[in-house]
This record gives structure tokens, C-alpha cells and sequence, in this order.
């Protein structure tokens, strides 16, 4: 289970909600951090300049109360006697520590928590700068970042009335000692840490539920199409791209559903087909068999018997071997190997050749023929042969289905070009018209002739040339098949 788990979509969601949020949460710190520290220095700069500003004043004027004209030469007094009560006051009123140095560099501050004055102490490298561009004139504020802690000092100096450098004052505090704590401790990092995975473990539960539930639903079916259940499907109604998934998995369950139904149809019709075929040769075989050995046997021994009976066996024979041509011909046309004589074909000369020859069947049987000449010609690529053999075997069954004394007509529709053979024959009923080029289908009736191969041939030659056929039937009245070919008019 926890292997499971462990390589789950949905543990890898929380583990990514979870990185991402305590990622986004540690940003977000450090940049809260890293913004307020500046305004905060930001601030504290004109706060702090403006005090050393204001003590450096009150130093002159405890220096000189008057006037300075007569004090030019006189050394800043500097001593815990006279700044001592001034000093405590100011580092409280600015929350600084307030530093006054002279010109001989004796520093007067809180030393060991006393203010007292000292001759040249050792002070840290930042304060030392501030104190030289001080005595330069000038009123620096430097940030420096010393023991994780951002250190600020603003200097200004004590000048007399003649701008004459007495002393400088320096003030120096921390944005820790301001109340500011910088960057988080590990206490907080880890509190946040813990907060920051509980809520992603919650919400990737939550949200994982919803992306992995549809995902479930179309891994059951991918599992159900692999075990053969084509009737699965997802029934996922969303507008995303697992709801794209699903649909694309439910549209491939369709088609295989419909693959294996067209499958087993194509092996019932296999034995079908076998079932017929060997019925069709069992038939002849059996009476060409038995006629011969009726002759060896002797029990046919007059001359008009024998007569007969060879006249049955040729006939038979010859019907096997009309069968056996149908069968190499609808097989040849049927192989992706076997390849038409393509050249151009005038389908108004194909259309005459065709009636002088389906005169002749309707002859035979007293069937009138009415053909109409097109005036147009048309053209296109296909074999000239094949295509005649496709429109006679249409005919031959209108005229074989047409009762003696009625008229099959042959026509030409110029605008498409459409070819239309129409009989008034029996007609076909609705449930036949689908099965009639199926092979060794036949109407009921079991008198009539033929191996049931006819239209089957048709139907394969006028699919190997785009030819649609479509077929009209009415029982009693007759039928109309129509050849719609891909040509155009010769200019």
C-alpha cells in the first residue's frame, strides 16, 4: 500500500503542493524581509540625520551660549563632567547610541555602561568611516551589515561660525535594537515549514481528488479495452484536456466496438461463404460423380440414356466452371495486387456497345429495350472492359427478372454523368435491397439461375473505378440502379 502510495499521481500532487507552498512561503518571507528592511532604512536615515542634525546644534551652543566670534581658537570641551546628563538623555530620546568625538579623536559614550570619555577606543571599521567623512565636512549615513545584523550610523559635524570642524556626533543603532527582526530564525522557518506542508497535504488532497478521479475513470476503461470490453465507456463530461482524453478514449472504444462487430460479421459471412461454396461445388460434383459411374456400372446401357446423361454432366460441368471463373474473378478484383487497365473511356460509346449487346439478351426473351443516346460525351480514366462487364450483368439480371412482352430501359443522365438501367421486373423487396451484392445471395424464388456472384463482381469493379451505385425497388413494378461515375465532359 505505501509502495502504492508512494508512485500514486496523487502523492505526487501533495508532494508538489506541498514544495510549492513552502517554496512560495520562504519568497515571500525573505522578499517581506528584504522590502521592509529598506523602508526601514529608508526612514530611519532622516530620522537619525535629522537628530545628529539637532545634538550637534546643542553642542555648539553649549559650547558657545553667545557668539562665536571670540571662541574660533577655543578646543571643543569634551569630558563625562559636561556631556554626561546630555548624552544618556539623547541616546534615550533617539534610541541610538550617541558618540561625540574632537578633533583629537577622545570619544565621549556609553562605555561599560558608563558614559565616560576615551582616547582613541578601538571602534569598528564602519564607525571609523562615518567619523572621517565627519571631520571632512560632511553628513554621511552608512548601512553595514556586520554579524547578521544591519548596522546604521548617520554623522554630523560640530562646526563654530566660522564652518571651522570642532567635533563630529555620531549616533549607531541596529534594526534589531529598532524592533525589526530581519531575516527569519530557525524557529520560524521550521514553524512555517510545518504550517506551509499541513495546508498543501490538505489541499492536495482536496484538489488531487478531483484531477486523479476522472484519470481513474479513464484508466478502468483503457484497462477494460485491453481485456477485450469494448462496450466500456468514460461518460466524462468536461471541457479540459483529461475531459479530452476521455472523449478520444470513449471515440476509440466506439470504433474497436464497431471493429469487432464488423469482425465477427466478416467471419460469420467467411462461414457463410465456405458453407455455400461448398454446397455450390458439392451439387455438381455429386451428379457429374454419379453419372459416370452409372456408365461404368453399366446401369446406363442404351444410347439415349447415355445420351443424356453426358449432356447433364457437360452442363454440369460447365456451371462449375462458370461458378469456379466467378469466384477467381470477384477474388482478383477483391486483392489490393491486382491492378485495372486504365485508360480513357467514352462512357457514350461504352453505353452503345452495352445496348447492342443487351438487345440481343432481350431478344432471347421478348423484353423490349429502350436506350436513349446521350448527345455528350464524357470521359474518364478506368479499364473498358471491366466497366461493360459491370453494366451487362446488371442488365442481364433486368432482363433475366423481367417478364416477356414489358421494356428494360438504358439511359444516360448528361449533367453528372449518371448511368440508369431500370427493368419492369418483380421488383426487390426492402429487406433484400441491402444483401443484393452480397455474394451467392439470391431472391427466393429457386428456380431461377445463376451463382449469386453476378452483382458482387459489379459491385467490386464499380468500387475500384469510384462508381456509386444506388438502387430503387418497388415490389411488383420493377427496379432502377444507377451508376454515378467521376467524368467530365470532353471539350
Amino acid at each position: 500500500m505505501i509502495h502504492r502510495l508512494r508512485h500514486s499521481l496523487t502523492a505526487r500532487l501533495m508532494l508538489l503542493f506541498a514544495l510549492l507552498l513552502i517554496f512560495f512561503t520562504l519568497m515571500l518571507g525573505v522578499l517581506y524581509n528584504t522590502l521592509l528592511e529598506k523602508q526601514l532604512v529608508a526612514h530611519y536615515s532622516l530620522t537619525m540625520q535629522r537628530n545628529a542634525y539637532a545634538i550637534s546644534q546643542n553642542l555648539s551652543e553649549l559650547i558657545a551660549p553667545s557668539a562665536y566670534n571670540g571662541l574660533d581658537e577655543t578646543p571643543f570641551p569634551v569630558g563625562e563632567d559636561t556631556l554626561a546628563p546630555y548624552m544618556a538623555l539623547m541616546e534615550h530620546i533617539t534610541n541610538c547610541n550617541v558618540y561625540v568625538i574632537d578633533v583629537e579623536h577622545n570619544v565621549t559614550s556609553y562605555f561599560d555602561g558608563v558614559v565616560q570619555t576615551m582616547e582613541n577606543p578601538l571602534l569598528p571599521g564602519y564607525i571609523e568611516q562615518t567619523i572621517a567623512l565627519g571631520f571632512m565636512g560632511k553628513t554621511p549615513f552608512i548601512q553595514a551589515r556586520v554579524d547578521e545584523d544591519t548596522h546604521l550610523t548617520a554623522c554630523m559635524p560640530i562646526m563654530n561660525a566660522h564652518s571651522q570642524v570642532l567635533g563630529v556626533v555620531l549616533l549607531e543603532t541596529t534594526l534589531r535594537e529598532l524592533g525589526f527582526a530581519q531575516v527569519p530564525s530557525t524557529t520560524i522557518l521550521l514553524t512555517s515549514c510545518a504550517i506551509s506542508f499541513a495546508l498543501a497535504v490538505l489541499l492536495a488532497f482536496l484538489f488531487s481528488r478531483s484531477f486523479t478521479r476522472p484519470i481513474s475513470a479513464v484508466q478502468k476503461v483503457a484497462g477494460a479495452l485491453a481485456a477485450g470490453r469494448y462496450e466500456v465507456r468514460t461518460h466524462l463530461e468536461k471541457n479540459d484536456e483529461i475531459g479530452s482524453l476521455a472523449r478520444s478514449m470513449d471515440i476509440l472504444a466506439q470504433r474497436l466496438e464497431e471493429a469487432r462487430k464488423k469482425d465477427e460479421q466478416l467471419r460469420e459471412q467467411q462461414q457463410e461463404f465456405f458453407s455455400i461454396i461448398s454446397h455450390e461445388l458439392r451439387t455438381p460434383v455429386t451428379i457429374i460423380r454419379g453419372s459416370l459411374e452409372a456408365l461404368r456400372d453399366g446401369v446406363i446401357a442404351t444410347g439415349q440414356d447415355i445420351q443424356s446423361s453426358c449432356t447433364r454432366m457437360i452442363a454440369e460441368s460447365c456451371w462449375l466452371q462458370r461458378l469456379i471463373q466467378d469466384l477467381l474473378e470477384l477474388s482478383r478484383l477483391q486483392s489490393t495486387g491486382f491492378s485495372l487497365e486504365s485508360a480513357d473511356v467514352d462512357l457514350s460509346e461504352l453505353l452503345g456497345d452495352v445496348a447492342m449487346s443487351a438487345g440481343t439478351l432481350c431478344a432471347r426473351k421478348g423484353v423490349q429495350l429502350d436506350c436513349e443516346e446521350p448527345e455528350t460525351a464524357f470521359v474518364m480514366k478506368g479499364d473498358y472492359a471491366r466497366l461493360r462487364q459491370m453494366l451487362l450483368t446488371v442488365i442481364d439480371n433486368a432482363v433475366k427478372f423481367t417478364p416477356s412482352g414489358r421494356t428494360v430501359r438504358l439511359s444516360m443522365q448528361c449533367d453528372a454523368p449518371v448511368i440508369v438501367i431500370s427493368d419492369e421486373g418483380d421488383g426487390i423487396a426492402p429487406e433484400e435491397i441491402d444483401h443484393i451484392f452480397d455474394r451467392f445471395h439470391r431472391t427466393h424464388d429457386a428456380t431461377r439461375e445463376g451463382t449469386g456472384l453476378g452483382l458482387a463482381i459489379a459491385s467490386e469493379i464499380a468500387r475500384r473505378h469510384n462508381v456509386r451505385i444506388d438502387v430503387t425497388s418497388q415490389v411488383g413494378k420493377g427496379t432502377e440502379f444507377s451508376f454515378t461515375f467521376p467524368a467530365q465532359p470532353r471539350t
